[in-house]
């Protein structure tokens, strides 16, 4: 089952190229794949594979099922860009309001939220392609599209837009004519304090890759 790669922080995003920053939600990456034959039959989060019983992810599988199951598959199944695929794997944020560093406080309603879709042989769907034909669900809210370049970064290090962690800037580039999906994640500097101050220095640096330059 494909897993979510891991997101550079912004020094390693394409300056210069377009983007589109998302909001970045602060919680768990859970994978769920759907085949035309067998439907959704494969869950997981990160790295672990788990089912509806698993006592601390299993809720997310039937918030995903009752929420997205039957629209994503009406996506796969009528929209010509896909309809000949038999395999997608999707990913979603597991999230409540007040959940912070993947803990969840225990009296929110946890929710779902489709961040991103693989598409069997082809990848990550480019974000144009994703806002077009998934934007009709519960996304993540488009913040920005434009230059991807120092201005951007630092209104979001500041946190010019009133965000809880940061964002996730996608763009694309062509390699033997086919569009590649490219992201980047610029964190709020409020946020990463925040680690500091809840977690430990220590936490920051894993965070930050231990590059603390990335805070100032």
């Amino acid at each position: 089952m494909k897993t979510y790669a891991s997101i550079p922080h912004y020094n390693k995003g394409l300056f210069g190229e377009y983007c589109y920053a998302f909001d970045k939600l602060d919680g768990n990456n859970i994978r769920l794949e759907w085949n035309k034959k067998r439907g959704w039959y494969k869950f997981g989060t990160r790295n672990v594979i788990i089912d509806s019983k698993n006592p601390d992810f299993g809720d997310s599988i039937n918030i995903f099922m009752s929420k997205y199951s039957e629209d994503l598959q009406k996506i796969f199944r009528d929209k010509k860009e896909y309809r000949n695929c038999d395999n997608f794997v999707v990913f979603c944020e597991y999230v409540g309001e007040n959940s912070f560093a993947g803990k969840h406080d225990p009296n929110d309603v946890l929710d779902m939220i489709l961040f991103d879709v693989s598409q069997y042989k082809r990848g990550i769907i480019p974000p144009k392609e994703f806002i077009e034909n998934f934007s009709i669900l519960d996304i993540p809210k488009l913040i920005y599209k434009g230059e991807y370049n120092m201005d951007l970064i630092q209104s979001i290090r500041n946190n010019q837009y009133n965000l809880k962690e940061g964002v996730i800037c996608k763009g694309t580039y062509k390699t033997k004519g086919n569009d590649i999906v490219w992201m980047s994640k610029i964190k709020c500097n409020e946020w990463l304090y925040k680690i500091k101050n809840t977690l430990g220095e220590k936490e920051l640096l894993l965070e930050l890759n231990g590059d603390m330059s990335l805070l100032n």
